[in-house]
């Protein structure tokens, strides 16, 4: 198990080596490193049990809620 600590501080790595790269590549690698580490934060965090969190390291919880507006008359973006 990866601790959820550790791949956050490997982002934070990342993060500066991008802010100082030298060059437009430098700086790709390291933004392509820290998809890559948060595609395994992620992928863990659908299989529960496969990273270890503490209470103050869980990630907040993004809920998908449909929008509800007055006017509206339909589902679909093209309804009007």
């Amino acid at each position: 198990m990866i601790p959820m600590n550790k791949l956050l501080s490997e982002m934070e790595k990342q993060l500066a080596a991008a802010k100082t790269a030298g060059d437009e590549q430098m700086m790709r690698e390291a933004l392509s490193a820290i998809r890559s580490l948060c595609e395994v934060a992620l992928s863990a965090e659908s299989h529960p049990g496969s990273l270890k969190l503490t209470a103050q390291q869980s990630p907040p919880v993004l809920r998908h809620e449909k929008l509800q507006e007055e006017d509206a008359n339909g589902d679909s973006i093209f309804d009007f």
